[in-house]
């Protein structure tokens, strides 16, 4: 995160840094432009400008160091090295390249991002984006609209890269979109709000996402606990009979596809997807005591599935692990597995501790931001569970925002108490 005064905050900058977190929902359409998808010329004009900023100012950007550049360190050298033992040479190399893209990206939003962006145009960014896919699949889901794309299941997720991955970044944005429709002060950003809500919880319902179904209910009581504080007795009446309106629109709403769907949960049949899953678990168990302590590479499940017997019996054949823990579990060992799992750690404590500061020095605007910011975060380890994310922009941006909080959170404590 920068000062105010540099390059980085300048507007065409903040431009530019935007406009590549806008197209992340938007995954066919990155791919329009010659040789290499839109964002990564877009972020190379941003790594232009962070060099321009270091010539300029003889120093890197601040938060060049934090308190995960250890754990990327350890993490990365554990790659590396099971690349160079890994049976799937070829594929082991493509996941590390994968992987110094992802730590480029975090540096990007360490760079560029701002108390200001947190606060006042990242949710919108993110919540606008996610949401004109909310629309396109909602079109689609409800009234068999088919915009700029065909479907290929009953299951619509806009031109994202699947159902799952629309019901991540619809549920992803909600609890930052709460806080702001409870601090709103206008009624065009209290109903903007409202609206951006809507449409990404509709389109959480067109994906029809079991995972998501259950993910959006333990959010949604962790954003009610957070915000606990916010509610006042006279809203009560409003808030009951706004919970009965919405009530309302999904028993009319809502098609009787989707709440088979969900009841299949509870089912004792395991439809293909679930059996699918449980294959994948049972090859990645097999594959870690073949190769416990650095597994077989980066980012190789989809090779160790494809030889393993369970592939001839699913009409499939390279698959990822669809869960993140395992797919490190798989490609790194142990060892990768147990730093992965200790970054994440120190990633919810820099959370906690930001949201200690700013409770410290009296800013419960930015406590409360913060504390959405976790709801957000914690949700996406949820879907860890689900999908494979090391690579996933919401996963990197998540572990961004936990330094630039907690950056900003201990500058504000230091001026207020002096430094520790």
């Amino acid at each position: 995160m920068s000062s105010d005064s540099t390059i980085l905050t300048r507007p065409l900058s903040q431009f530019f840094y935007y406009s590549v977190l806008c197209t992340i929902p938007f995954y066919y359409w990155r791919q329009v432009t010659p040789f290499l998808p839109v964002d990564w010329y877009i972020t190379a004009i941003l790594g232009l400008i962070v060099i321009i900023y270091m010539v300029n100012q003889k120093d890197m950007p601040a938060l060049f160091s934090n308190n995960l550049n250890k754990w990327f360190l350890f993490f990365f050298f554990v790659n590396i090295v099971s690349t160079i033992f890994s049976p799937y040479q070829s594929e082991a190399v493509s996941g590390l390249v994968i992987l110094v893209q992802v730590y480029i990206f975090i540096f990007i939003n360490l760079t560029f991002l701002t108390e200001k962006g947190l606060v006042n145009i990242l949710p919108y960014v993110l919540a606008a984006s996610v949401g004109f896919n909310s629309i396109i699949a909602s079109l689609d889901y409800f009234f068999g609209v088919e915009l700029f794309y065909v479907s290929e299941s009953a299951r619509s997720y806009g031109v994202t890269t699947g159902a799952n991955n629309l019901s991540l970044m619809s549920v992803f944005v909600i609890p930052l979109l709460f806080n702001k429709l409870l601090t709103a002060k206008s009624p065009l950003g209290f109903f903007g709000s409202l609206f951006l809500i809507l449409i990404n919880i509709a389109g959480l319902i067109s994906s029809e996402s079991r995972g998501g179904f259950l993910i959006f209910f333990v959010m949604a009581i962790m954003v009610l606990y957070i915000n606990r504080t916010r509610f006042q007795p006279r809203f009560f009446g409003l808030a009951i009979s706004i919970i009965g309106l919405c009530m309302l629109l999904v028993a009319t709403a809502i098609p009787d596809a989707y709440f088979k769907r969900q009841q299949s949960l509870l089912s004792e049949e395991q439809d293909t997807s679930i059996q699918r899953r449980t294959a994948y678990i049972k090859v990645g168990i097999q594959s870690f005591f073949d190769h416990p302590l650095l597994g077989t590479g980066t980012f190789t499940f989809p090779q160790v599935w494809l030889d393993s017997r369970e592939t001839l019996f699913f009409k499939m054949a390279e698959r990822g692990a669809h869960n993140t823990y395992l797919d490190t579990l798989v490609g790194m060992g142990i060892i990768g597995l147990m730093i992965f799992l200790g970054l994440l750690s120190r990633i919810f404590r820099d959370f906690i501790t930001a949201i200690q500061n700013f409770d410290l020095v009296n800013d419960l605007d930015m406590k409360d931001m913060a504390s959405a910011y976790l709801v957000s975060f914690l949700t996406v380890l949820a879907y860890c569970l689900l999908k494979t994310l090391i690579d996933h922009k919401f996963f990197i941006l998540s572990i961004s925002i936990s330094q630039v909080l907690y950056f900003i959170s201990k500058n504000k404590k230091d001026r207020l108490y002096g430094p520790v």
